[in-house]
């Protein structure tokens, strides 16, 4: 079979008892899929019989599939645009570790079904199991949990005194022609960085997280001063903008515009209609700036961290 990974097919197999079986979801791997109810399903090659790829329909921001499966859509995209250095199955648990800078980077996520994501022991075991993990690589056992898919892992982990460190908003936007601005500032967009964009939000700390997924890197210029940046990468059709930044003395100057806009322009050039973000829940200002430039609430995730090492992470939402 030689369905790209990532597409949407049907596969009919060979029953062993006679006749056939189908299956149609989103191929995970050369033997497995998710399904519509998100259940990953893995088979056997040795016995298709016949296989399609279904065309798919080019569907708005957050639009065209229930929203268990947006919201699994998009965790997806997330970490694929923000890999984390280490990461490993547990189950249906994905366990990611990188170092100290970045939670996302530094979590687990459940991918499998509510209510809990399908780990592959008992609920409580299996989050004994996630913190003798962290704790044996000196870092905070943390999880982030999409809601409303994960409501209930969510509960349970308050009832057992894992503390809520931050909830963020992911937000989405259809990409459209920025109108023309102008701005005394000068505006690049380059597919690398450089140790003064770094330094611009102190963003060594995970210069080699970024280098792991190709991206495109906005900054703005006053004159040969840098005063702002952004990224975004790209992945199933999705832009996924990070790291948006402008230096203090030029804030509320429209500045925050200028890099989202470039960001968008770049990725709409390259064929990507569709963006998305996370940003805190309580950094209203930021949520403002988004709405006004056609971001709108997808759904929302928490980080909660094991109480008694949930000194060892510096806050941050990505």
């Amino acid at each position: 079979m030689k369905a790209p990974i990532g597409a949407r097919v049907s596969i009919r197999f060979h029953d062993p008892e006679g006749g056939f079986r189908d299956l149609v979801g989103y191929l995970e791997s050369e033997n497995s899929l998710r399904n519509r109810h998100g259940e990953l399903i893995e088979f056997d090659v040795e016995k298709i019989a016949v296989y399609k790829v279904i065309e798919e329909k080019i569907h708005a921001a957050g639009h065209g599939a229930p929203l268990s499966i947006r919201i699994q859509e998009l965790e997806t995209v997330l970490t694929k645009t923000w890999p984390p250095l280490r990461q490993e199955r547990f189950g249906n648990w994905l366990i990611r570790s990188s170092g100290k800078f970045t939670m996302r980077a530094n979590s687990v996520l459940p991918t499998g079904k509510a209510p809990f994501g399908e780990p592959p022991l008992e609920i409580d075991e299996s989050i004994s199991h996630v913190i003798s993990y962290y704790e044996k690589v000196g870092l905070a056992p943390v999880f982030a949990i999409p809601l409303p898919t994960y409501a209930d892992l969510d509960s349970k982990l308050f009832d057992q005194g894992w503390v809520e460190k931050i909830r963020a908003h992911v937000m989405v936007a259809d990409i459209s022609e920025p109108p023309s601005v102008h701005s005394p500032y000068k505006t690049e967009v380059s597919d690398h960085f450089d140790e003064s964009w770094l330094a611009l939000q102190e963003d060594h700390g995970v210069s080699e997280l970024m280098r792991g997924y190709p991206a495109l890197y906005a900054s703005v210029f006053d004159a040969d001063t840098l005063i702002g940046v952004g990224r975004t990468a790209h992945a199933d059709g999705w832009s996924a903008l990070s790291r948006v930044f402008v230096h203090a003395d030029y804030r509320g100057q429209g500045v925050s515009k200028l890099i989202v806009r470039a960001l968008l322009k770049s990725s709409l050039d390259a064929g990507i209609k569709k963006s998305v973000l996370q940003v805190d829940s309580q950094n209203q200002t930021a949520i403002n700036l988004y709405q006004s430039l056609g971001f709108s609430f997808h759904h929302e995730y928490v980080y909660r961290a094991y109480q008694k090492n949930s000194m060892l992470l510096s806050d941050g939402c990505c």
